[in-house]
């Protein structure tokens, strides 16, 4: 009996040492986003849940502007409720016109090392950044065929496993037919 009490410690120490050990990165976190416009949503038109499996954030204020007399989407800020200066979580904006010219989308692309959206979602690009607080961009830029509208998606990356680049441009991919249609 001497010799089971000191064995049996000993497996249980073992058992909370391996519970206690670090593995490293936490695992990819492949959830989908789900429909990026279902209920409860913030900005009348972003999926609550989409916005906290993409950003990572729990507690977030979100702050949407709309266009002619409230009708029109024109944007969402997505960031910490904390209401420090981290930047946003998610920035999702449609410009109408577009600020930008083709040429000037064109240098955007190639400055940023952007991809080319796949073709159904084109024309467009997405690629990465540093913002002015070194924190990782992940963006989306698309417009329509005529260059006059674009719809933008910045996406700060930080939530633990998630591809943010992807995310982006899944939320693009949704919103797309109903912001630059």
């Amino acid at each position: 009996m001497k010799l089971t009490l000191p064995l049996a410690c000993a497996q249980a120490i073992l058992v909370l040492a391996a519970g206690c050990s670090t593995t490293g990165a936490s695992p990819p976190d492949t959830r989908p986003l789900g429909n990026v416009t279902s209920s409860p949503r913030e900005c009348d038109l972003i999926s609550a849940e989409a916005i906290r499996i993409a950003t990572g954030l729990t507690d977030y204020k979100a702050f949407g502007t709309k266009t002619d007399m409230g009708r029109h989407f024109e944007s969402c800020t997505v960031s910490k409720k904390s209401g420090a200066e981290d930047g946003e979580g998610l920035l999702i904006e449609v410009f109408d016109p577009s600020p930008i010219s083709p040429e000037g989308l064109e240098n955007t692309k190639k400055i940023a090392q952007g991809n080319d959206l796949p073709g159904a979602l084109g024309p467009g690009f997405a690629a990465r950044r540093e913002n002015a607080q070194d924190q990782r961009i992940a963006f989306v830029y698309g417009w329509t065929s005529d260059y006059k509208r674009l719809l933008t998606i910045n996406l700060v990356e930080g939530a633990p496993g998630r591809d943010s680049l992807a995310d982006a441009t899944e939320f693009f991919r949704q919103l797309k037919p109903l912001l630059l249609a």
